[in-house]
């Protein structure tokens, strides 16, 4: 992060990458928006779960739930 920062002058950092990554951020308390879009039709495997609910993150943050016309869900975040 503090890499990212530099190389950012100022600027913001947009992090990217798996559950994993986004979830030890945002247990860092590390992100001020997080956008995230979730296509409800497709099932994965067994992989890192991102949240049970979006709900659990609203104790820090704001949030939009808001649906578009191709199905997909874009849930967006803003710290309180």
């Amino acid at each position: 992060l503090e890499r990212a920062k530099e190389a950012a002058q100022g600027k913001d950092v947009r992090v990217g990458g798996g559950a994993t990554t986004i979830r030890a951020f945002l247990e860092a308390d590390l992100m001020d928006t997080l956008h995230v879009v979730v296509n409800p039709s497709i099932t994965l495997g067994a992989g890192a779960r991102l949240w049970e609910s979006p709900d659990e993150l609203t104790d820090r943050f704001h949030l939009d739930v808001i649906p578009s016309p191709s199905g997909v869900v874009h849930h967006l975040f803003w710290r309180k």
